[in-house]
C-alpha cells in the first residue's frame, strides 16, 4: 500500500518547485536590481561600508540559535509547546545580539575611518538580527504546513517594499541612508509577511522539557549556520581590513553573483527540499536528490555559463565604468556559487535526517579553510582570494556528495548524467550566443540592448 506522503510527493514537489522559483526570483532578482541602483548612486567605498555592516550583522546573528528552525521541523506538526519555547529563546538572543552588534560597530569605527564616518546610522542595520531570528519560528510553522505560497510571496513583498522605501529615501538626496533603510526594511517586512495573517506566530514561553528535546539538533544546526555565515561573510570583513572598503566593494560584486546562486538554492532548500526530505521514505530520497541536482543545474548553471562568457560586457553595461575591474571576480565567484548551490541539495537532506553533526563538520572545515585562504592569499590580490575560495567550494561539494552516497547510489554516475549533461545543454547555446553577439550590428540608439557587446578600453587588472 502506498502511503499518503508517498502518493502526494510528486504533486507536492511540482507545487513546491513552482513556488520556489517564484521565491527565488523575488529573493534574487529584486535585490540585485536594487543593488545595481545603489551601485550607481554611491561610490564603491560607500557600498563597501554597507556591505561590511551587513556582513557583520549576519555573522552576529548566527550566534542566536538559528538552528531552532531545523529542530522545530524535526518535531513534526502539532509541537505547539516547542514552538513557544523556540520563539522565546530567539527573542531573548535577538535582543541581546542587536546590542552586541552596536558595540562591535563602535569598535570597528576606531580602526576603519569609513565606518566612523557613517556614524550611528550603521547601528540600525543591527535590527536585521532581531527580526531575522524572530522570523525563524513562524517560518518553521509554515514549512511544516507546506505553505509554499506564503513562504514564496513574502520574499517578493518584502524585497519590493524595502526597495521602494530605500529608493524613496535615496531619491530625496540621501542615497547612503536609503541603502541602510533598504537593508533594514528587508528583515522587518519578511517578519511581518511571515507572521501577519498566518496564525503561525505563537506566544513566547519556555518549557524545559522542550529545550531538552531540541537541544542536540538545534545546537548542531546552529553551528552549521554559524560556519555558513562565516563562509559567506567573514571573508569580506577580512578583506575590508586588509585591502580597504573600495576593493571590498569589487569583491562584493563578485560575491553578489555567488550569493545570487546561493540565495536561489536556499529558497529551494527552505521551501521545497527540507520539508519534502523530512517526509520522504528512504527509497524516495535518491529520486529527490537527482531532481534537486537537475533543477539547480538548470536554474544556476545557465546563469553561471552566461557570466563566465560575458562578465566583462555585463559588468560594464549594468554597473558602469567604475565597476569594470570586478569582472574577473564575477566569473570566478559565479562558478563558486554554482558549486555551493549543488551542495545545498545534499545539505538539505543531511539537515532534516538527524545528520546535522556530519553537516556541522563539513561546514566547519569549509569556513575555517576559507578564512585561512583569505588571509594567506590577500597579499596576492582579490582575484587570487576568489580563485582559492572557488577551488575550496568545489572540494566541499565533493565531500557532501560522498556523505550522501548511500542515499543516491552511484552518485558519481548521477553527477555525470544529471549535472554534466544539463550544464552542457545550458552552456552550449549561451557560448554560441556569446561568440556571435559582439558582431551583431544594432542601430546606435538600440546598442544598449546588447549586453554582450565589448566595452571600450576594457580593464581586467585589480591591484592587490
Amino acid at each position: 500500500m502506498i502511503s499518503p506522503v508517498a502518493r502526494s510527493a510528486a504533486p507536492a514537489f511540482a507545487r513546491g518547485a513552482a513556488w520556489s522559483v517564484l521565491n527565488a526570483l523575488g529573493g534574487v532578482a529584486l535585490p540585485f536590481i536594487v543593488f545595481i541602483a545603489f551601485a550607481r548612486w554611491l561610490s564603491p567605498a560607500q557600498v563597501g561600508v554597507g556591505v561590511l555592516a551587513t556582513s557583520l550583522a549576519e555573522i552576529v546573528k548566527a550566534f542566536g540559535a538559528p538552528g531552532m528552525y531545523e529542530a522545530l521541523l524535526q518535531q513534526g506538526p502539532g509541537a505547539h509547546r516547542h514552538h513557544q519555547t523556540a520563539f522565546a529563546i530567539l527573542l531573548v538572543l535577538g535582543t541581546a545580539l542587536t546590542a552586541v552588534f552596536a558595540a562591535l560597530i563602535a569598535v570597528l569605527g576606531r580602526f576603519l575611518p569609513s565606518v566612523a564616518d557613517a556614524g550611528c546610522l550603521l547601528d540600525v542595520v543591527g535590527l536585521r538580527i532581531l527580526f531575522d531570528l524572530a522570523t525563524t519560528q513562524p517560518q518553521a510553522a509554515l514549512a511544516q504546513r507546506l505553505s509554499f505560497g506564503r513562504m514564496a510571496s513574502r520574499s517578493i513583498v518584502a524585497n519590493a517594499g524595502a526597495g521602494l522605501l530605500g529608493g524613496l529615501v535615496a531619491l530625496n538626496g540621501y542615497p547612503f541612508d536609503g541603502l541602510i533603510v533598504y537593508l533594514t526594511a528587508q528583515s522587518i517586512l519578511i517578519f511581518a509577511t511571515t507572521a501577519i495573517g498566518t496564525g503561525a506566530l505563537v506566544r513566547p514561553r519556555i518549557y524545559c522539557d522542550c529545550i531538552a528535546d531540541m537541544r542536540r539538533e538545534a545546537f548542531a544546526a546552529s553551528i552549521v549556520r554559524l560556519v555558513a555565515a562565516a563562509n559567506n561573510y567573514l571573508d569580506q570583513i577580512v578583506i575590508a581590513g586588509v585591502i580597504g572598503s573600495a576593493r571590498l566593494a569589487f569583491f562584493n560584486l563578485g560575491k553578489r553573483v555567488e550569493t545570487t546562486f546561493i540565495t536561489a538554492a536556499s529558497s529551494f532548500s527552505t521551501i521545497l527540499f527540507q520539508p519534502l526530505f523530512s517526509l520522504q521514505a528512504t527509497a524516495e530520497r535518491a529520486a529527490g536528490l537527482r531532481s534537486g541536482l537537475a533543477m539547480l543545474t538548470v536554474i544556476c548553471g545557465a546563469p553561471a555559463a552566461f557570466m563566465a562568457t560575458n562578465a566583462l560586457g555585463v559588468v560594464h553595461v549594468v554597473f558602469g565604468d567604475r565597476w569594470t575591474d570586478a569582472a574577473p571576480l564575477a566569473v570566478i565567484l559565479g562558478c563558486s556559487g554554482f558549486a555551493r548551490a549543488l551542495g545545498s541539495v545534499h545539505g538539505a537532506l543531511l539537515s532534516v535526517r538527524h545528520r546535522n553533526h556530519q553537516l556541522m563538520w563539513v561546514t566547519s572545515v569549509s569556513a575555517t579553510s576559507g578564512i585561512g585562504l583569505v588571509v594567506a592569499l590577500a597579499p596576492f590580490g582579490v582575484v587570487a582570494v576568489a580563485a582559492g575560495l572557488a577551488l575550496k567550494n568545489a572540494a566541499i561539494l565533493a565531500w557532501m556528495a560522498v556523505l550522501t552516497r548511500r542515499d543516491i547510489p552511484r552518485s558519481a554516475t548521477a553527477y555525470v548524467v544529471v549535472v554534466a549533461l544539463a550544464l552542457s545543454a545550458c552552456a552550449v547555446p549561451l557560448v554560441g550566443l556569446a561568440v556571435l553577439a559582439p558582431s551583431l550590428r544594432l542601430p546606435a540608439g538600440l546598442r544598449f540592448l546588447n549586453p554582450f557587446r565589448q566595452p571600450t578600453n576594457p580593464k581586467w587588472s585589480i591591484a592587490p
